[in-house]
Parts: C-alpha cells; sequence; structure tokens
C-alpha cells in the first residue's frame, strides 16, 4: 500500500514544481518523503520530455536524462535516505557515494541512478566530478550545515546555484547551474537571523537578498562591539521596516511547517530527575567553579572561551573530568540516578541521550543490554536495525551522530544524562522519538545535578536563549558573589 501524503507534504510539492523551495518543516513532518516525492516529480517530467523528443525524431531518439543529488549528514545517508526511498519510493533507484575507496566513488558517481547520496564533507572534495556530472536537481538536507556564510560547504553549495562567493574561485569556480535545488531544515537558523542568507541566497540568486553576504549584513544587522576585544557581535535591526522587509523577501521561498499544525502526534512530557551530588563530587565540583570564577572576574572574555572552560563543570556533575594525565573520577551519582529510573521505566526501549565519550562508555559497562551511537561506534547501521527490532533495550547516544534524520518511533522514552549546548540538536534528539509514525505519548526525563551548571542549561535550553551568554552571565554574577564574600 502507497503511503499517503500529508496535506503539507501535497502543499510543499505543488510549489516546488513550480519553484525552488525551502522546507522548514519541524523535524518529525516527513521531509524526506516529501524531497523523495519532488525528485520522482522531475523524474518523470524529464520522462515525459524525453519521450516527447523521441516521437518527434525517431531516427535520432535522443532527450534529457535526469539525476538527482542528495547532500546530507553522513549519519542518515543510509538510515533516513536509503531506508525511505526502498520504503516509499520504491521505483527510484539510488546509491550512496560514500565509500572509503576513493575509486569506488568515482565508479558509483558513473553509474545510472535517479539519486546520488553524499555527505557534506565528501560533497566538497568530489565538487569538481559532482558539477561536471551535470545534476538536475539538488537537495540540502539539514540545510543549517550551510548557515556559515563563509564554510567551505557553503561556498561550494552555492557555485553549484551560480553564485561566486569571496576567494572561492579558484577551489568552487561556477559552472553549469542546477536548476531545481531545495533545502530542507527544522532548524535552519539556530543562533541567529544571518544564518537564513546562505540558504535562501542558494534557491534565489540576488532576489531575495544580495548575493553579498557583507551587503546583506550591513542592510540588516547593527554592529556591538565586544567589550575591548576589537570583535563585533551583529544583531538583528531594531527598525520595524527593515524586519518586514526581511521576512517579506524570504516569504516567497519559503514553505514553513510546525509540527503541531500538521500532524497529530501525541503528547510530549519534560521530566526532571534532582540528582544530588555526593560529597566528593560536590568538592571537585566547587573548587573548580571558584576557579573559574576568580580567573574570569574583571576580564573581557569571549564566549568561545568561556564555553570551553565549563566543560569541565558539565563533565563533574556526571562524576568524571577529563585531565592531562586522563580521566578523573568523583562519583557515580548520576549513574545511579539513571540505572534506578532505567528499573522504574520497566521493560521498554530508553535512548539515553550523552554529551561525552567517557558518559557512553559507562553507560555500555554498566547496562548490558545498552549498545552505542556516536563517533566511535563500529557498524553504524547494525545499532541503528538492532534497536529498532528490539534486539537491544537501550540506545546511548551522541546527539552529533544521532541526532539528526532517524527515526525511532518503536520508543517512547528518552534520557539526557547530559545537555549539550545546541538548542538545535536538542531539538534534533527529541524528534528522533516524537515523529510521522509515533502513536504513543512521548517522555523526555532530564538528569539534573542540583545546584550545579546544568541547572542553568537546562532553563537556556527550554527557553532557547543564547546559551553562550547566559553562562557568561553565570560566570561573572558568581564572581561577583565571591568578591563579596559569599559563595
Amino acid at each position: 500500500m502507497a503511503a499517503v501524503l500529508y496535506r503539507h507534504q501535497i502543499e510543499a510539492l505543488e510549489r516546488a514544481k513550480k519553484q525552488n523551495l525551502a522546507l522548514f518543516h519541524e523535524c518529525g513532518c516527513g521531509k524526506t518523503f516529501t524531497a523523495l516525492k519532488i525528485i520522482e516529480y522531475w523524474k518523470n517530467q524529464y520522462a515525459e520530455k524525453r519521450n516527447q523528443s523521441n516521437t518527434a525524431d525517431r531516427h535520432n531518439a535522443a532527450g534529457p536524462s535526469f539525476s538527482a543529488l542528495a547532500v546530507c549528514p553522513l549519519s542518515i545517508l543510509e538510515s533516513a535516505w536509503i531506508e525511505d526511498c526502498r520504503k516509499f519510493t520504491p521505483d527510484l533507484s539510488i546509491v550512496s557515494l560514500w565509500s572509503q575507496r576513493p575509486l569506488q566513488r568515482l565508479r558509483r558517481l558513473k553509474e545510472a541512478y535517479d539519486i546520488y547520496l553524499i555527505n557534506y564533507e565528501l560533497f566538497k572534495t568530489l565538487f569538481e566530478e559532482i558539477q561536471a556530472k551535470g545534476f538536475d536537481t539538488l537537495i540540502v538536507d539539514e540545510s543549517s550545515k550551510m548557515k556559515a556564510h563563509d564554510s567551505q560547504i557553503t561556498k561550494a553549495l552555492l557555485a553549484m546555484a551560480g553564485v561566486r562567493s569571496r576567494n572561492s574561485g579558484t577551489r568552487f569556480p561556477v559552472g553549469r547551474t542546477i536548476p531545481h535545488r531545495y533545502v530542507l531544515s527544522g532548524t535552519p537558523a539556530p543562533n541567529d537571523r544571518s544564518e537564513y542568507w546562505s540558504q535562501i541566497t542558494f534557491l534565489s540568486p540576488g532576489q531575495a537578498f544580495s548575493d553579498n553576504f557583507y551587503a546583506f549584513r550591513g542592510r540588516y544587522f547593527v554592529p556591538r562591539p565586544l567589550g575591548r576585544t576589537g570583535i563585533n557581535l551583529w544583531d538583528f535591526t531594531k527598525d520595524r521596516r527593515l524586519q518586514k522587509q526581511f521576512q517579506e523577501r524570504m516569504a516567497p521561498w519559503c514553505h514553513v511547517v510546525r509540527k503541531a499544525d500538521a500532524v497529530d502526534l501525541p503528547e510530549q512530557v519534560n521530566l526532571i530527575r534532582k540528582v544530588e551530588l555526593s560529597k566528593n563530587e560536590r568538592k571537585a565540583y566547587e573548587t573548580f567553579r571558584n576557579e573559574l570564577a576568580l580567573r574570569f572576574a574583571g576580564e573581557e572574555i569571549l564566549a568561545s572561551s568561556a564555553l570551553t572552560e565549563i566543560m569541565k563543570l558539565r563533565q563533574l556533575t556526571g562524576g568524571f573530568c577529563y585531565g592531562a594525565t586522563g580521566t578523573h573520577l568523583t562519583g557515580r551519582s548520576k549513574m545511579n540516578e539513571l540505572l534506578g529510573l532505567l528499573e522504574e521505566i520497566g521493560d521498554k526501549p530508553v535512548i539515553i541521550w550523552c554529551s561525552f565519550r567517557h558518559e557512553i562508555e559507562e553507560i555500555l559497562r554498566a547496562i548490558p543490554d545498552a549498545a552505542a551511537l556516536w563517533s566511535g561506534c563500529g557498524d553504524r547501521e547494525k545499532v541503528i536495525g538492532d534497536f529498532k527490532m528490539g534486539k537491544c533495550r537501550y540506545l546511548a547516544a551522541n546527539p552529533q551522530s544521532a541526532g539528526h534524520g532517524l527515526t525511532f518511533t518503536n520508543c517512547r522514552d528518552a534520557i539526557y544524562f547530559s545537555l549539550n549546548y545546541s538548542w538545535e540538536l536538542q531539538k534534533q534528539s527529541q524528534d528522533r522519538i516524537h515523529r510521522i509514525g509515533q502513536n504513543r505519548k512521548c517522555t523526555y526525563t532530564y538528569l539534573i545535578a542540583k545546584d550545579t551548571i546544568d541547572e542553568l542549561i537546562y532553563e537556556t535550553m527550554t527557553k532557547k536563549k543564547k546559551i553562550s551568554e547566559e553562562v557568561l552571565k553565570y560566570l561573572r554574577n558568581y564572581s561577583v558573589s565571591c568578591a563579596g564574600g559569599k559563595k
């Protein structure tokens, strides 16, 4: 039985037939399925033109051929795109260009398929060969990957749209423009509105915004000096006229869908489990926090530096800390809380989200019926399949490795052993279980160490604030309290 498109998918498909388009659909709304139907549409259009050409000239049978390229994170080549293609559009042939053997990559590129899949890093490497292939449709999945205007990935993708980027002419020269271009993202601009520029310009060179990023930024953003560092932060304009213009110029190129409005999904519940640190854990945490507060007191520091330093505080809430001589253990309070919680949940599949390698390794040691999905895992596809089929009950995963594109509707419980700074990754990880196909209430439980940085990160994430600014405030406020003799 063929899968049926939801109304929002039909609307997106109809618009995509007429123009390049950004599918800014919240995670779980079936963006990959919609993209496959767009590719299917263009394949049929090209086949029809080819038949007409052959009918008109029987002696010189020819006509336009068709091929599509989808650029996406390596983690979802197999488990999202190939799996969905075989399930929903089996008449489309599909191949992944990823291989550790360069010759195999080129061989696959020369073979005939409807869809070629490639990860971002390999896309840069094979730019010249991809450009020579002459693709007709280009889809950029998880397009927030091209949010940085000056990244190599962004410059390479813009070249495919006919946009020349500064200082990229030799490595990524503009050649034939791929006519049909689409971007997919549930979180297209997780940090600020300037991240829309590359994605919208990829769709509409010279139409929505200037092709020059600095001209675009100068029009819609205002510089704010960062202390005495000589660095400017750029804030979105407060000019109502320009704000309206910004939105009006983007709107024709975007199809925006909220999950709550598009599909009937079950309730989401967020629970907090407060973890009391042991005496040893508390001492280690307070000692390091005091040291940071004194170090940063009265200094102008970069947010990136503060985030790097504060990472050790995050580790200490989990009972460990990376050091020059190895990993130092301070306790097991969070681990004990996790084991108790899993016992309460019972015989059900659970995803355990972790930010650090040590946490995943400890979970694998403590829980026999667990598998891991992270950069250090071996057969990634086997781990995903085993968890979906119930061969392993628990999946310990890092949002960087498993937060995009995967579907785990076999599971309704997720535990956050630790939190990531990125709201984008946080939202993506939640939507691995809360998406089309889920019919049970989804519960997210956060293990929050009491009176620690965990509480700040959780509050910041839920309110979608900028974590870097909140961390700086946290350190400075603590510095002031220390200077006043308080702790």
